[in-house]
């Protein structure tokens, strides 16, 4: 990112441009409204000289002089020149004329009694001001108009810069976090304010694609560790039906690798899916009993004991699909790997507790761990892999404990 952001160059550019043509517009204003007060000021002078004139001729009947010297009136007796003749054409009452002598005249037509009419001219050329200092007017007008432009030019400067502020520092923002993995924090979200709206909308955004991805690699590394073990299996298996028929424990093997790969497909597509991080509130009693009522024929044939210590007004919030799916797992762990038929479900202190007798030696510390599958494990297993990513999904934590040959899975989250 450049020290100048190039949108800032651009706001300073269109707010000078701006001042630049005001400043135009104002000194054009300017000069023009000087000349026009100063044609206004000599055609109202002779127009006050014109009335005199009339009002003179009505009293004393006699043909009256101009009071101030730069008049001349010209009457029958006294010939106007061809050029001021020519200039107020009979029909008109006022006139201008500039001789190429640099001179300056105005012309007025003044009525007598008796119908008789003269014209009246003022040479003006001393009493034009502003056009004889129009270049002391010019520069008197162009140094205003460079200081106001250099003025408005840093108030330019200083309030892009602050406009632009905020935009440049989340591209900065954004240009630093964009290559770590954790989930960006941009500044100016917490603004109620056209900026906040856009920071807390591009963080929320940035961070639903990184979410997405991680979980789109996650979902590509689980996938290949999980299903290749899986797949290895069906692969020879169907090798070694090519050449003779399977017995009926491969068979059964097929099957349950195939009934395991399902439920991890089932897992790793649901860890994949945005919509398994909507939470909503779940009574755990009553999910755990809807369950176990799926997985009824299996305890029953298998003479399992299930035991629910855990009152019917236990609540928490958490995604309902994900939270079913990390049940089933551990309820079929527990009719897998147990060595006595029966599964103790018991609830204390925002901990939920799943005990089931062993004869297994198992190592606490790799049992959460990838690839920590016992032979006959559908996928799932005492691994616990996927269990614990459904946990971390869920933002729950959960812990192996082995005592006494009771294996018990602890899942801890806050309502």
């Amino acid at each position: 990112m450049r020290e100048t952001s190039n949108l800032q160059r651009k706001v300073f550019a269109i707010f000078g441009s701006f001042t630049l043509l005001l400043c135009l517009v104002f000194f054009a204003i300017c000069m023009m409204v000087a000349y026009v007060v100063e044609d206004h000021l000599l055609d109202n002078l002779l127009a006050e000289e014109v009335r005199h004139l009339e009002q003179q001729a009505r009293l004393t009947n006699a043909t009256p002089e101009p009071r101030l010297p730069y008049l001349t009136l010209y009457t029958e007796s006294k010939i106007i020149p061809t050029e001021l003749r020519t200039a107020l054409p009979s029909h008109a009452e006022k006139a201008e004329w500039f001789s190429d002598s640099e001179h300056h005249f105005h012309l007025r037509r003044v009525h007598f009694p008796d119908n008789k009419s003269a014209v009246l001219v003022a040479e003006v050329s001393e009493l034009l001001t502003v056009t004889r200092q129009s270049s002391q007017f010019l520069w008197l007008f162009a140094g205003a108009c460079i200081l106001t432009l250099l003025l408005a030019l840093y108030c330019a400067f200083r309030i892009s810069r602050k406009t632009i502020a905020p935009v440049v520092t989340l591209a900065k923002a954004v240009e630093l976090q964009r290559n770590c993995d954790s989930l960006i924090s941009l500044p100016y979200n917490y603004k109620q304010d056209e900026i906040g709206y856009l920071a807390s909308t591009l963080q929320d955004t940035l961070n639903q694609l990184k979410l997405t991805l991680r979980r789109e690699t996650e979902f590509t590394r689980d996938t290949s560790h999980e299903l290749r073990t899986g797949l290895t299996i069906l692969k020879s298996t169907l090798a070694l039906s090519q050449n003779r028929e399977m017995t009926k424990p491969e068979r059964n093997e097929l099957l349950e690798t195939v009934t395991g790969m399902e439920k991890t497909v089932k897992t790793l597509l649901a860890l994949a899916r945005s919509e398994s991080l909507q939470p909503e509130d779940i009574p755990l009693r009553a999910l755990l009993e809807e369950r176990l009522l799926i997985q009824h024929p299996i305890i029953v044939q298998k003479h399992f004991t299930v035991d629910l210590k855990l009152g019917p007004k236990v609540r928490v919030l958490a995604n309902r699909h994900l939270v079913t799916l990390l049940f089933d797992n551990l309820i079929s762990n527990a009719l897998q790997h147990a060595s006595s038929p029966k599964l103790v479900i018991a609830y204390k202190g925002d901990t939920l507790f799943f005990e089931n007798a062993t004869d297994n030696q198992l190592d606490l510390e790799t049992s959460l761990l990838p690839g920590q599958k016992r032979e006959g494990s559908d996928g799932i297993g005492q691994g616990l892999f996927l269990t614990k990513r459904i946990c971390e999904a869920l933002n729950w934590t959960i812990s192996i404990q082995c005592r006494k040959n009771i294996y018990q899975c602890v899942l801890s989250f806050t309502q």
